[in-house]
């Protein structure tokens, strides 16, 4: 809507304008009219208009006078300058400085609203293009705790105030069409930003503070006719500081995520009517993780699930926000990651199909999520489960094969259970079983076995030579060793051999 105002000392030409251009069109709206440019000016601030027809010649201040002043404090404002002919050639040059369009007296009721047509489709061309500017900063805004001075002096807000607004609702399809409708029937009051699918952040511009219940107004209107799918709908504090953008969006995602604990189809709260502190905190994760790590440890699924569940049980009680819920998804991820070595490849390719985080967060139940989340956590630790099930056939040859390859390295258990994707425990355990010998064992029997080959092979090497050559760098403990598993020293098989 092109807001206009109309500054001509003579009462009849100011009214029976305002009355042509209102009955012209709905897009058009008569703000004011005033006999003189010095009221026009003592009405700024508050006045807000985007286009004054004014004539020239006024008692205090003339036409000309008000545009140079509007052009300097307001240069968005365009000016229409009405002169009579003999008047033209006076006002020609002023007209081409301050780049204002012009109406000969009398005025043409065609070429005016010609006039003011083009003007309203260059403004509305003109806030599209300030909207999609703004529009990149605010989500910025939304996402940096403490902003830099550059981007916060690049921000221009349409009001003095603003309160945000966060709509979550289960399709995304009418989330859309609720802001694209209210876009058309509430042009530029609102920035409509997209964080992410099926939430979307609209930031509401006023000339002063909203109460609460013009923020339930505004929440009905967004919301329109009741809703079919499930909605939320949050809202902030009214600020006029543009660095508390932030704490604002906050505020509202908060309001808006209380809804996930509502039976209710459609949910709106504001900020104040939630008594919560918003800490994230990590003691229901806390309360669990010794249990949670044993079990992941020995692959006991169904053990790590119930803790997963208990878990969330206890966020249920506490009521968490969803950016709470996704921390201690982190938390058991991470953990998974350190017990399992394969956690992460085999995670990553779970959720390829899927953006985990954003479709959590689009959750409109606390249930919903918890669900999404333990269905694709236990699919990987299945997963992981059967390829280790099923590598345990061929674990043990292929820790023989590293043994025999790698014989005078230094083997730790740990090790060679990650080379096979078992536990430590369980590795040991499986060697004993198909192989009648601990691992310990195994390893000194290939030692020795590779000893003898040299001692017999190669005459020229040293037995202290031999002995680290096969792992064992100390001379004494090698004798020992030899003694004990072949029945004689080194040196005498060394002789016998020979």
């Amino acid at each position: 809507m092109l807001r206009i105002v109309i500054v001509d000392d003579e009462v009849l030409i100011r009214e029976g304008l305002a009355r042509m251009i209102s009955k012209e069109s709905d897009n058009f709206d008569i703000v004011g009219t005033y006999p003189d440019g010095r009221q026009v000016l003592d009405g700024l601030p508050e006045l807000h208009f985007d286009v004054v027809i004014t004539d020239i010649r006024m008692p205090q201040i003339d036409g000309l006078e008000l545009i140079k002043r509007l052009k300097a404090s307001h240069p968005h404002i365009r000016s229409i300058l009405m002169s009579g002919f003999v008047e033209f050639n006076y006002a020609r040059e002023a007209i081409r400085s301050s780049a204002v369009d012009y109406l000969l007296k009398p005025i043409d009721k065609e070429q005016l609203f010609e006039l003011l047509y083009r003007l309203n489709v260059e403004r509305k061309q003109q806030l599209e293009k300030e909207a999609g500017y703004r529009s990149g900063l605010l989500l910025s805004l939304l996402h940096i705790e403490e902003p830099s001075t550059i981007l916060m002096t690049g921000l221009t807000l349409p009001q003095p105030y603003f309160t945000t607004f966060v709509l979550k609702e289960s399709c995304q399809e009418t989330v859309c069409f609720c802001a694209d409708s209210l876009r058309q029937e509430k042009e530029s009051l609102f920035d409509d930003i997209e964080v992410h699918k099926g939430l979307h952040v609209l930031i509401w511009y006023s000339e002063r503070k909203l109460t609460s219940d013009e923020m339930k107004d505004i929440a009905d209107l967004i919301m329109g006719e009741p809703p079919e799918h499930v909605q939320h709908l949050g809202s902030s504090c009214s600020y006029n500081d543009p660095s508390k953008l932030r704490q604002a969006y906050i505020e509202a995602k908060q309001a808006c995520d209380a809804g996930i604990y509502s039976p209710k189809t459609f949910h709106y709260a504001n900020i104040q009517e939630i008594s919560k502190s918003g800490t994230v905190t990590t003691a229901p994760f806390s309360a669990f993780s010794e249990s949670l790590i044993h079990d992941l440890q020995i692959l006991n699924v169904s053990g790590v699930m119930e803790s997963v569940h208990k878990i969330f049980s206890e966020l249920r009680v506490q009521q968490a926000y969803s950016d709470q819920i996704l921390h201690i998804c982190h938390l058991i991820e991470e953990t998974a990651s350190k017990e399992l070595q394969e956690f992460k490849a085999v995670y990553k390719r779970v959720i390829t199909h899927i953006r985990l985080q954003e479709n959590i967060q689009s959750c409109t139940s606390f249930k919903e999520m918890e669900n999404l989340f333990t269905s694709v956590f236990s699919s990987a630790l299945n997963e992981i489960r059967t390829g280790r099930l099923e590598m345990s056939g061929t674990a043990v040859e292929t820790v023989k094969r590293w043994i025999t390859a790698n014989y005078n390295q230094h083997a730790e258990l740990n090790h060679l259970a990650n080379i096979v994707f078992l536990t430590p425990s369980y590795l040991s355990k499986l060697f004993k079983q198909e192989t009648g010998m601990t691992l310990t064992d195994y390893i000194i029997e290939i030692r020795i076995r590779k000893a003898k080959q040299l001692l017999k092979n190669s005459p020229d090497l040293k037995v202290h030579e031999i002995g680290s050559e096969v792992g064992y760098p100390d001379p004494a403990y090698f004798n020992k060793l030899f003694k004990r598993v072949v029945g004689v020293t080194p040196n005498e098989y060394k002789r016998i051999s020979i």
